[in-house]
């Protein structure tokens, strides 16, 4: 019976997409920016029909029948785009791990190159990042299954695809969901998702590796907060500016995303106010393959140049039998200076 059950879900899935990725507009190119200021690229996100799908789970080749690809990070070296993003299956166990795709022409074409981090619970939000002169990686474990699930620091030791652990830099009674990190001050900072997607939680630390960091005397620093109460991707650092992005799942998970400037960050104090009272992304209706939703940011400038990936998920056709099918789409900088 159950391998009935997979197949018609395959099959209503293949239907459902096709109709998305056919009758409407596809376009697999990147967004293009028009612009070098990271600020100016946030404004022009806000009511744009972005392109895509740029990469999907068909272009995962070594995991079997995949339900999805999300949570899409990208790490830019010498223009070189690895992205990072999660490969659930629903016939495996664990349901999920790490993929990576290589980009060599500023996201004009993908190249799958395998798994980057398979181990033996969920993994999901592949947070990667630079410090140190070493690459890392905080991925979310909290859907192990574990509810005491730890925010847990890897490095890679042959990048891209061999990661080993450094440390859990949040230990405690909760489960840590798309926990991000950054340097602010003279601190590494944490903010992790720590409740049924309204609640935030903040950690500190002296440094990046130390085991079990801080937590803020607030904690929770955020409740009740539906609309914005879990992570959705890297936080814009600059020396005088913090914006982070959280989901809005007011009306189901991953409905929405939304900008957040954090106004005060300390030992003592945390606070944070909406950029604008509209969400930043969300579903474009209809039909397309980000119709329905979509719950991931990663927006960063390097070497002068904006590099941003982003995820969504159809609308008409999603159900219980067919399940989410996110997809990745990415946008650069236009070379020519022209906004697409």
């Amino acid at each position: 019976m159950n391998r009935y059950i997979s197949a018609l879900r395959r099959f209503v899935r293949v239907w459902i997409l096709g109709v998305h990725h056919t009758l409407a507009s596809r376009n697999r190119r990147p967004f293009q920016f028009g612009t070098t200021d990271v600020r100016t690229a946030l404004d022009r996100l806000k009511g744009t029909s972005l392109p895509g799908p740029t990469f999907r789970a068909n272009d995962v080749t070594d995991h079997g029948d995949l339900g999805f690809v999300a949570d899409p990070f990208l790490y830019v070296e010498d223009r070189t785009m690895h992205l990072f993003f999660e490969v659930f299956s629903p016939h495996r166990d664990p349901t999920a791990a790490i993929g990576h795709a290589v980009s060599d022409d500023e996201g004009e074409s993908w190249t799958y190159t395998g798994l980057a981090l398979d181990t033996d619970h969920h993994l999901s939000f592949p947070y990667v990042f630079a410090a140190n002169d070493e690459i890392y990686m905080v991925p979310d474990i909290a859907n192990s299954g574990d509810y005491r699930a730890p925010a847990r620091l890897y490095r890679t030791t042959a990048f891209p695809l061999k990661w080993e652990p450094v440390t859990d830099i949040i230990i405690g009674p909760d489960k840590y969901q798309d926990t991000v990190v950054f340097q602010w001050g003279s601190r590494w900072w944490a903010i992790t998702g720590t409740g049924s997607n309204d609640e935030l939680s903040v950690y500190y630390s002296e440094t990046l590796t130390t085991p079990g960091w801080t937590p803020h005397p607030e904690n929770p620093v955020v409740t009740d907060r539906p609309s914005a109460g879990r992570p959705a991707g890297r936080p814009l650092v600059r020396e005088d500016s913090i914006v982070a992005f959280f989901q809005d799942c007011t009306a189901e998970y991953g409905d929405q995303l939304r900008a957040y400037e954090i106004t005060s960050l300390d030992t003592l104090t945390y606070e944070d106010r909406p950029l604008s009272d509209n969400a930043l992304l969300g579903g474009t209706g209809g039909l397309g393959w980000n119709s329905g939703r979509m719950h991931h940011l990663d927006l960063q400038s390097v070497d002068g140049e904006i590099y941003c990936a982003y995820d969504g998920d159809v609308g008409i056709g999603r159900n219980r039998v067919s399940g989410s099918m996110w997809s990745i789409g990415v946008g650069t900088t236009d070379p020519t200076g022209n906004s697409q």
